[in-house]
């Protein structure tokens, strides 16, 4: 009988800016098995382009009106968060991402990190969070239902030229921070 040793329970803090290549890295492989069927592969390396870089994930990662969590095992990145807590009403904030891992996927690990999101939320006085997602993504949106949050309507998303559907989704806040279920 061989013997393998189990992976490190997940630890998720804050993303540090020294994350930023590893965090290009783990958003681009991701994003490419989430979205590589459903979106031509130049529109695909556009948007790629624009929003991976290891030097927009420094900015994202030194933005004071966001948050960057990562979830960390073996000193790898498993998966991330980034919410944009500044908004014109001052109350509502915006989950830019959740990315996991496909190997950490069913382990709690997209509650943990949308966890972290709502705590920082709260910290910072969000009544509101909202995210939009792609409305093929069907995994993200049972994922997002399960946890309380309400299709709210639809936009358009471009990824490079493809214009894509997403869903609008919003979670109220004041009851999951007051210690009420999702």
């Amino acid at each position: 009988m061989t013997e393998r040793a189990l992976p490190a329970a997940p630890v998720i803090r804050r993303a540090h800016r020294s994350d930023a290549e590893a965090l290009s890295d783990f958003a681009v492989r991701l994003f490419r098995e989430t979205y590589g069927d459903d979106t031509a592969a130049s529109d695909l390396e556009s948007y790629i382009d624009e929003h991976f870089s290891t030097e927009r994930q420094a900015v994202e990662i030194d933005d004071p009106s966001a948050a960057v969590f990562v979830a960390m095992a073996n000193e790898l990145i498993i998966g991330y968060a980034h919410v944009v807590l500044r908004s014109a009403d001052g109350r509502s904030a915006l989950l830019n991402r959740i990315y996991v891992d496909a190997g950490w996927r069913g382990h709690g690990l997209a509650g943990d990190l949308l966890d972290a999101v709502v705590g920082e939320a709260g910290q910072r006085g969000v009544t509101h969070l909202k995210l939009t997602v792609f409305e093929r993504n069907s995994r993200a949106l049972a994922f997002y239902q399960r946890v309380g949050f309400a299709a709210i309507g639809s936009t358009t998303f471009m990824v490079g030229e493809d214009p894509q559907t997403d869903i609008v989704m919003q979670l109220d806040l004041i009851g999951r921070l007051n210690g009420g279920s999702a």
